[in-house]
C-alpha cells in the first residue's frame, strides 16, 4: 500500500510538472505552431516575434507578425502587422464550436509587387483554389472554430513594379470579412482567399490612381503591359483597368 501511495504521488508530481511546463511555455508553443502551420499553408515563411496569451481574459496577442514574399520576388515582407489580437469566447471552450469573437490588427502593411505579369499576392492566393478540393486525411478529429469577425483597418501599402520609376506608397483601405466556421484547414481557405482577393482588388484600384506621367517615366516600357496585368485580376478589379485606360486616352 505504501509503495502504491508513493507511486501515485510520483505520478501526480510528474503530471503537475508537465502541466506547469505546458502552461509556462504556452506562448512559445503557440508561436512555433503558428510559424510552422502558416509557412506550410502559405508556401512562404511566416514569422512571429512573440505571443502573449491571457487564459483568464481569453485573449492572445501576436507581436511582429510577418509573411515573407514568395519565391521569385524581392527579399521583403509581403504582409506585416505590428500586432494581431485574438479574442476568444471563454464560454465556448469545451463546446462543439470554439468561438473567436474578433481578430484585429495594428499597423497592417502590405507590399504589392509585380514581376512581369505576376503579382506576389496572386502567387500565394493560387494555393487556395476557389473550388473546394478533397481534404487531405488528418490523424484524428479536428476542432471546429467559428470566427465572428476579421477586421483589418487602415492598411498601408507599397506598390512596386518595373513599370514604376520608384515604389509608390498608398493606402490600401480596409478589409472586413464575414463570419466563418470550420476546421483549421477549412478556415485557412475561407479566410485566406477572400482576404488576398480583397487586397489584390484594393491594390489594382490604387494602381489606377497613379498619375499617367509616373507610369511613363520608365523609358521603353509600354503602358499596355500594366493594363494587361490589371485585366488579369478578377472581374471585380477590372474597373481599375478601365479607369486607367480612360485616363491614358487609350
Amino acid at each position: 500500500m505504501k509503495k502504491l501511495f508513493i507511486g501515485l504521488l510520483v505520478l501526480v508530481v510528474l503530471i503537475g510538472a508537465g502541466m506547469f511546463y505546458v502552461v509556462s511555455n504556452l506562448d512559445s508553443i503557440v508561436k512555433n505552431g503558428i510559424e510552422s502551420a502558416g509557412t506550410d499553408a502559405l508556401g512562404t515563411d511566416v514569422r512571429v516575434d512573440s505571443v502573449a496569451i491571457d487564459l483568464t481574459a481569453g485573449t492572445a496577442t501576436l507581436s511582429g507578425f510577418s509573411i515573407a514574399n514568395p519565391e521569385g520576388f524581392s527579399n521583403q515582407d509581403m504582409v506585416r502587422f505590428d500586432e494581431l489580437s485574438v479574442a476568444i469566447d471563454l464560454g465556448s471552450i469545451g463546446s462543439e464550436v470554439i468561438r473567436i469573437s474578433s481578430i484585429r490588427t495594428v499597423n497592417p502593411y502590405v507590399l504589392y509587387e509585380l514581376q512581369g505579369t505576376q503579382a506576389n499576392i496572386d502567387v500565394v492566393r493560387a494555393r487556395f483554389p476557389a473550388q473546394e478540393t478533397a481534404a487531405e486525411p488528418t490523424p484524428g478529429p479536428q476542432p471546429v472554430i467559428g470566427i465572428e469577425a476579421v477586421t483589418i483597418s487602415g492598411i498601408q501599402g507599397t506598390l512596386q513594379s518595373n513599370l514604376l520609376s520608384t515604389p509608390v506608397n498608398v493606402n490600401l483601405g480596409n478589409i472586413n470579412l464575414p463570419p466563418v466556421e470550420g476546421t483549421p484547414p477549412e478556415l485557412a481557405r475561407q479566410i485566406a482567399r477572400p482576404l488576398l482577393t480583397q487586397l489584390a482588388r484594393n491594390a489594382a484600384a490604387a494602381f489606377g490612381n497613379i498619375p499617367a506621367s509616373q507610369l511613363r517615366d520608365n523609358a521603353g516600357q509600354a503602358v499596355e503591359e500594366l493594363q494587361q496585368q490589371l485585366e488579369q485580376a478578377e472581374d471585380a478589379a477590372r474597373s481599375a483597368a478601365d479607369e486607367l485606360r480612360n485616363r491614358l486616352g487609350l
